[in-house]
């Protein structure tokens, strides 16, 4: 094991998911749990209820009349997107108030709730049922970065830097310089969570998706989607940074720079309400 290594991962097993979610994981363990008791478990943490109310009434999903309770949303969404949905606010209550002096961490958080909400729609227009695990994977695609700035921030400057004076892909300067890249950072925190096998493997691979490996597919609509965070983040064109995507994305997905124009201007309406609902704390700090 490398020094690098061995720092890096280290960091990211100090980082632990909130009670909550470990208890539903638990409850819904159980082959006899009812729509009933997930709701009361929600229930009982006035926080997650608020955020989660919140998120369901938003633009986020649209839905025409009020939804008021959590038993509702359940019966609504289904037991496994409400579980989804009660990850990814663990994610920003574990990791929301990460300190990192290398990195803008609104900025971070910006990118990555973008990406999420790409890799959501983009899974929409792919027919993938889970949409909803798409947009974990895109909350986390990129919190490697955050876990390296934090644990060997020179050696992930200097390979920043590189990336900006040779051009080459930054994942492909933090093998060079520091051992390996952010998203194999991110694919070793979520086993220590022991989350899901497909939303690992989904960003272990989303960088360089290939056909051949397990949920292909949804790693290719995860690459493009990152795309789409690199561009609202750094003022980017999208059409500009689209054209760099891995020719295996678009056979995978079938999909065109049109059809995610049009998703972009989705993703930005969305934008304002999922941030305000997952990271509060981060919207009070800034302003």
């Amino acid at each position: 094991m490398s020094d690098n290594w061995y720092r890096v991962s280290t960091e990211a097993r100090m980082i632990t998911l909130p009670d909550i979610y470990w208890r539903l994981k638990e409850l819904l363990a159980r082959r006899d749990y009812s729509m009933s008791e997930v709701a009361g478990l929600i229930t009982y943490d006035p926080s997650l209820t608020t955020r989660l109310l919140h998120l369901v009434n938003s633009a986020y999903f649209g839905f025409a009349a009020q939804i008021e309770t959590v038993q509702h949303a359940v019966s609504i969404l289904g037991v496994r997107e409400i579980e989804e949905l009660v990850l990814a606010t663990s994610i920003a209550d574990a990791l929301g108030d990460y300190e990192c002096e290398q990195l803008d961490v609104k900025q971070f958080w910006l990118r990555s709730v973008y990406r999420a909400i790409a890799a959501r729609n983009l899974a929409n227009e792919c027919n993938l049922i889970d949409s909803e695990r798409m947009f974990v994977a895109g909350l986390l695609s990129d919190i490697g970065h955050l876990i390296m700035y934090q644990s060997v921030p020179v050696l992930m400057q200097q390979a920043s830097r590189e990336s900006r004076e040779t051009g080459k892909r930054l994942h492909h300067a933090e093998r060079d310089v520091i051992g390996f890249d952010h998203a194999r950072v991110a694919a070793s925190l979520m086993k220590n969570w022991k989350l899901p096998e497909s939303l690992v493997s989904i960003v272990e691979h989303y960088l360089e998706p290939n056909p051949q490996d397990n949920y292909a597919l949804e790693a290719a609509v995860m690459h493009i989607a990152a795309l789409f965070g690199d561009a609202f983040a750094d003022d980017g064109t999208l059409d500009e940074l689209l054209a760099q995507a891995n020719p295996a994305a678009w056979a995978l997905t079938g999909l065109d720079a049109e059809r995610c124009a049009a998703i972009d201007a989705t993703v930005g309406e969305q934008l304002n309400s999922v941030v305000a609902t997952l990271f509060p704390k981060l919207q009070r700090k800034a302003s």
